[in-house]
């Protein structure tokens, strides 16, 4: 996604916002914030802190639900193709449901694909995303696309090259935790459990007193995360029930406000048996922020804000719960700034065209001046008697056309044998490369007379063969040839005999 984008995570301890500048091969983060909810029922509040701590205005944005709004039902489908899986798939779900289908938006994700093909399929109530939507559409937040809570921060694991093919996300928070099972790369399972009552938050702080209470409450933060650990281990194994199919997690990948505690990774993967990770979005060569934005950053409690503006919307493998009369509309305020863009894009063009457009112009004008120039020159070189020079192409074709005329009334010229044709003819067949050179010609009605002087009598003989082709003449000899006093030149005259 080009442009600005933001990601917006709501969950039930805090509100974060994070926003980047998208560009072809990196992402840039502008921007940073995070709000949390004092007590029940003050997302609203919450919010209003937000739009006052960051600005919130984006090309695109993108928020999620809490995933235990949502309910999931793994289905069988008999074809692959995915307009035809959603076309029916909020009917296969219908009889799994507490509400009537029409009362529910319904969107999928395949888990696996061969013959068949396997779907989580996720609903959720459309009166819950109208009231979701009205609350963050009051503080100016319209997202673009609504997907569950962790869903993308598990696409951006998939879109590791070394990620394992199977494997778990433990979103950890104060009050409740996320656990997303992916399988061969593909989203299986998303279930929430609750976990602590509010100790984490004290427990992570820096208000401690006595040695005593400290141990007391790690004492009590590690049996919550012991009753996390089992039931993750409880619904990996109905999972491989219900599903009669081997699961095996190669690792744990953790986020979330509770993964802070220190040494969790240690105990979950003793409680676990697998390698436990912390997540860190940051380390995506492609995600990139200044020395500002990395003072106040913090992957636990900002990843799930990050990757959702990372979210890739064309992969298709996540959920987006703006549909039907939720659907988003091209906006009125983005049409307007797309036309205004092309505006600018256009005047830039026609400016360039306008110069471009005038260069040309100018030399265009420049070349004409010259030509012209040169015409003027030609022409008092050739008619050095006219003074007034008007319009000198019109002029000389005045001038030839009166030469024309004139040569008709000579003795024997008639219309189609001028003197001038008679002349362009002798110099046609008259070889360019003989030294000749011609010193009178008489034009009479009967016969044409030619004396020059050239350079040897086969000179002499070869011009009259030349002469001798022409149409114009019957006959044509050679009446005199002889060296002048120097010896070194040939004297002729030849007579050509017209034709009647």
């Amino acid at each position: 996604m080009p442009g600005k984008i933001l990601g917006i995570d709501i969950n039930s301890d805090s509100v974060t916002a994070v926003q980047v500048e998208g560009g072809l091969r990196a992402y840039y983060i502008t921007g940073c914030a995070r709000v949390p909810i004092e007590e029940p029922g003050g997302l609203d509040e919450a919010l209003k802190a937000l739009s006052e701590q960051a600005d919130l205005k984006a090309d695109t944005c993108i928020s999620s639900i809490p995933g235990e709004q949502v309910s999931y039902r793994t289905l069988q489908m008999p074809f692959r193709d995915k307009r035809k899986i959603r076309q029916t798939v909020a009917f296969s779900i219908e009889t799994m449901v507490p509400f009537p289908i029409e009362d529910l938006i319904v969107d999928f994700a395949i888990v696996d694909q061969s013959d068949h093909s396997e779907v989580l399929a996720a609903s959720v109530r459309r009166g819950y995303i109208s009231e979701y939507l009205t609350h963050l559409q009051g503080h100016g937040i319209d997202p673009d696309i609504l997907d569950i809570r962790c869903v993308p921060l598990v696409l951006w694991l998939l879109r590791q090259p070394e990620m394992p093919g199977d494997g778990i996300l433990l979103e950890i928070g104060m009050k409740k935790s996320t656990m997303v099972l992916y399988l061969k790369r593909r989203i299986g399972l998303i279930r929430i459990f609750p976990f602590g009552d509010g100790l984490v938050t004290r427990a992570m702080s820096n208000e401690r007193t006595t040695n005593q209470e400290e141990t007391q409450e790690a004492e009590h933060i590690e049996s919550c995360l012991s009753s996390l650990c089992t039931n993750v281990q409880s619904t990996l194994h109905a999972f491989r029930c219900q599903n009669n199919r081997a699961v095996g997690p190669e690792k744990v990948f953790i986020t979330g406000s509770g993964s802070l505690y220190p040494n969790i990774e240690s105990l979950l993967g003793g409680l676990l048996d697998i390698p436990v990770e912390r997540i860190n979005l940051i380390r995506d060569t492609r995600v990139h922020m200044g020395a500002d934005i990395a003072r106040f950053w913090n992957p636990a409690l900002m990843d799930s804000a990050l990757a959702l503006a990372l979210r890739d919307h064309k992969q298709g493998l996540g959920f987006n719960f703006r549909r039907d009369e939720f659907e988003v509309r091209k906006k009125h305020f983005r049409l307007m700034k797309e036309i205004r863009k092309a505006g600018i894009f256009l005047i830039v063009i026609l400016c360039l065209l306008t110069a471009d457009g005038g260069v040309d112009y100018y030399f265009l004008k420049k070349r004409y001046r010259m030509l012209d120039k040169q015409i003027t020159q030609i022409f008092r070189q050739t008619l050095p008697d006219v003074k007034s020079i008007v319009d000198p192409v019109q002029q000389m074709m005045t001038t030839i056309d009166e030469i024309k005329k004139s040569t008709l009334s000579l003795p024997g010229i008639s219309a189609n044998r001028r003197v001038l044709d008679l002349l362009r003819d002798i110099s046609l067949r008259s070889p360019g490369a003989l030294d000749v050179k011609a010193t009178r010609m008489v034009f009479d009605p009967e016969v044409v007379k030619i004396k020059g002087e050239t350079d040897t009598f086969n000179t002499v003989d070869s011009i009259k063969k030349g002469l001798e082709r022409s149409q114009y003449f019957s006959a044509v000899t050679i009446s005199s040839a002889n060296l002048d006093r120097s010896g070194k030149r040939v004297q002729f005259e030849i007579v050509l005999q017209r034709v009647k």
